[in-house]
C-alpha cells in the first residue's frame, strides 16, 4: 500500500512538474498562453491566389525554409484576383491549438533481398521507401476588433527527425518576428 501511494504522489508531483514547464518561458515545452497579444508593426501585403504570409529570420518571405523556425499569417478569405493587406495593429490569441505534421520523403527507389516474410521494414518513422520527419507547433487564433479578416498565425519548429523535433520557443519566435511584429505575454 505504501509503494503504491508513493507511485501516486510521484506521478502527481510530476505532472505538476510538466504543467509548471508548458508556463515558464525559458522552458523548452512553453506554450504561448491565451491572452498574449501580437502587435504588428508594418503592413503585409498578402499576394493574390493566396491567403497566407510567411515570416522567418526576422522578415517576410517568399516561402518557408524547412529548417528554420517560421510563421504564416492567415486570413480568412482567398481572393484571387487582388492583393489583401493586414495593416499595422493589435492581435489578441483567443485559443492556443498545438499541432503537428508529418512528412515523408521519397528516398530513391533502392530495393535489398531480405529473409522473412512481407513487406518492407518500418520502425521509428523510418522504412525502406523514405524517412519521415515532421514539425511541431502551434495555431494562434487571432482576434482583432479593426481587422476580422485576420485568422490566425501557425508558428512551427525546424523540419526534423520526430525524435529530435521541437516546436519554437519563445526566444525563436523572437528571431521569427524581428521588427515585423512583437509578441506580448500577459
Amino acid at each position: 500500500m505504501i509503494r503504491l501511494l508513493a507511485v501516486l504522489l510521484a506521478s502527481i508531483l510530476s505532472g505538476c512538474s510538466a504543467l509548471e514547464a508548458t508556463r515558464n518561458p525559458a522552458s523548452p515545452f512553453f506554450v504561448i498562453p491565451e491572452g498574449s497579444v501580437i502587435e504588428l508593426h508594418q503592413s503585409l501585403e498578402i499576394r493574390p491566389g493566396t491567403s497566407r504570409i510567411w515570416l522567418q529570420r526576422g522578415r517576410v518571405t517568399a516561402g518557408h525554409d524547412w529548417y528554420a523556425p517560421g510563421c504564416n499569417l492567415e486570413v480568412r478569405t482567398l481572393d484571387r484576383e487582388r492583393s489583401q493587406t493586414v495593416t499595422p495593429g493589435t492581435f489578441v490569441i483567443r485559443r492556443v491549438q498545438q499541432m503537428e505534421e508529418r512528412v515523408e520523403r521519397l528516398q530513391p527507389e533502392t530495393r535489398l533481398a531480405a529473409v522473412g516474410a512481407g513487406g518492407g521494414l518500418r520502425v521509428g518513422g523510418l522504412d525502406d521507401n523514405g524517412m519521415m520527419g515532421m514539425w511541431r507547433g502551434y495555431h494562434l487564433w487571432l482576434e482583432s476588433e479593426d481587422q476580422p479578416h485576420v485568422l490566425r498565425i501557425t508558428c512551427m519548429g525546424v523540419f526534423a527527425l520526430p525524435w529530435e523535433v521541437q516546436p519554437p520557443g519563445l526566444d525563436d519566435l523572437r528571431v521569427v518576428f524581428g521588427e515585423v511584429a512583437t509578441l506580448h505575454l500577459p
